[in-house]
């Protein structure tokens, strides 16, 4: 669908006569974007393309409150999700993204009936040719209430927590000479959180944080550096707690020992008021390495002494058309802000499938709608279990991997994924060091999913998950330390009806176990229609 510059003025201004009041960070960055992009007379004539679309799902549950209450009480829930997919890309602009507004609602009331948003938008503009750019987008996501809780599933209003997450990034950039060039960027973030229950929404961890990072590099041919500045900052909205504030200098030497690999040594200074209000010193130290093979292949590490002990980061990334994977470790400060600011723009499965399908579609929003297209054909998730975010404030150390592989052939995929997350109190932080389990606990699990396809319209996909979240007990060690472990698998059967409508059937079943939460069981089944316009 082209959209014309009279007809984009409409738009612009329904959206901003609906929007107002609501989802504040969302709307006020979505708009910073959309701004942005027609700012300038060139971006006007862009060619836009809009996809509306709905999906709706009828299920039947044996147990509508399954982790919420001893007795099990059935429900049928009525799931409607209309949504709308927009793209437009030029000589300077480039916008992605979707929005969608989830309805649930209980015929027997047993849960209350909401309305949930989700989406991902994000825009960038070139505003000076080949120097300065703006970068804007917001974000809406579902998790989790408890972190013991039960894992919400995407027909429930048990344990949901929205949160709202807006990203505005001024930077420039530019060469010095072929072999150096320089960047100042300013990453700035806000998050807010909403539930049905109001304790919830209340629990201090919305805030902001702001990553502002200055650097001038030069390609190591063979011997190359980089000197940089960075400063990260938290401020949650509780007045009571004063910005947690970290700066730090580094002066990084690399020497490429080969056309693919390169390593060096890196050292600097940094402050911080983590530990007390009043800023501390140290010096830091460290090595890296790079591995770039090939276009497909591509691992990093790097390893530095910082004033908590020792820092890591390990990233591992391969494909092939038919196969991707990646391995993640890391050892690092965290902040409940920062952990959204850092979450990924994708699901693991889209992202893996994305990384397969790059040589064939080296357009990346072409190759987005035909990744959308593929999950559905295969009956595939977008993403997989993962490790729940911690909304609680919070100045953590986390120690974490992850992993993933997917696989598609003629007519099978396999999907699996695990991960293994410690999140505790950053030693000495009595500003905000709880020692509670809520914060300080280690999360592990994993899931398998596979696909096959029958034909051309028809597909049968099968997914089993295993998580477990256990309380570190700093405090106070208890004979029964705080513990959920929670299973399930699911079946859907789908089939294409036509080139822009499915139909999806299928059945679920879950359990938890926990010294925290209501355990129980819960098993259902459902129908499910989706249509693109």
């Amino acid at each position: 669908m082209a959209i014309t510059g009279q007809t984009e003025l409409r738009l612009r201004a329904r959206v901003s006569d609906r929007s107002h009041g609501q989802h504040p960070l969302a709307v006020k960055c979505f708009v910073v974007a959309v701004l942005a992009v027609t700012a300038s007379p060139s971006t006007w004539a862009q060619r836009w393309t809009i996809e509306p679309g709905i999906s709706s799902q009828l299920t039947w549950t044996s147990n509508a409150l399954f982790g919420a209450d001893t007795q099990a009480h059935s429900d049928t829930i009525l799931d409607v999700r209309p949504r709308i997919s927009i793209r437009a890309e030029g000589g300077r602009l480039r916008l992605a993204g979707a929005i969608a507004l989830n309805g649930i609602a209980y015929a027997d009331h047993t849960l209350p009936s909401r309305v949930l948003p989700e989406g991902d938008v994000s825009a960038r503009l070139e505003a000076v040719e080949r120097w300065f750019f703006l970068e804007a987008s917001a974000r809406a996501v579902q998790t989790s209430n408890e972190a013991f809780g039960v894992r919400p599933e995407g027909s429930t209003t048990s344990n949901v927590l929205t949160t709202s997450i807006g990203r505005f990034s001024p930077y420039v950039e530019g060469p010095v000479s072929p072999l150096t060039r320089y960047r100042i960027r300013s990453d700035n973030t806000w998050t807010h959180d909403s539930s049905a229950d109001s304790a919830a929404a209340d629990s201090g961890a919305s805030g902001y944080f702001g990553r502002h990072v200055a650097f001038i590099e030069h390609d190591p041919k063979p011997l190359g550096w980089r000197l940089e500045a960075e400063r990260s900052e938290t401020r949650y909205r509780d007045e009571a707690t004063p910005s947690l504030i970290s700066d730090v200098a580094r002066f990084i030497v690399d020497y490429a020992i080969s056309e693919e690999l390169s390593a060096g040594l890196r050292g600097g200074y940094e402050r911080n008021n983590f530990v007390t209000t009043d800023r501390k010193s140290s010096t830091t130290y460290g090595a890296q390495a790079r591995w770039h093979p090939s276009a497909r292949t591509l691992l990093t590490a790097e390893s530095e002494q910082r004033f908590y002990g020792s820092s890591w980061r390990l990233r591992f990334d391969h494909r092939t058309p038919r196969l991707s994977f990646n391995l993640g470790l890391s050892r690092g400060i965290e902040s409940a802000p920062q952990s959204l600011f850092e979450l990924p723009a994708t699901g693991n499965v889209a992202a893996l499938i994305d990384a397969m399908f790059t040589t064939r579609y080296p357009d990346p929003a072409e190759r987005s709608k035909v990744v959308q297209q593929f999950i559905i054909d295969q009956g595939l998730p977008a993403t997989t279990l993962g490790p729940t975010n911690l909304r609680s404030q919070r100045l953590s150390l986390v120690t974490a991997s992850t992993a993933s592989i997917g696989f598609i052939g003629v007519r099978n995929s396999v999907v699996i994924s695990g991960f293994n997350t410690r999140t505790q109190d950053l030693p000495d932080a009595a500003m905000l060091a709880t020692g509670g389990a809520a914060i300080n606990n280690v999360q592990y699990g994993g899931a398998l999913t596979v696909s096959h396809r029958f034909g051309m319209t028809v597909s049968l996909g099968a997914t089993l998950e295993w998580s477990r979240i256990r309380g570190l007990d700093v405090v106070a060690p208890a004979l029964t330390p705080d513990m959920t472990t929670q299973s399930g698998a699911r079946v859907t059967f789908n089939v294409q009806a036509s080139p822009k409508t499915s139909a999806t059937f299928g059945a679920r079943y879950r359990k938890i176990e926990s010294t925290v939460a209501v355990p129980g069981r819960e098993g259902s089944v459902f129908v499910g229609l989706d249509h693109r316009f």
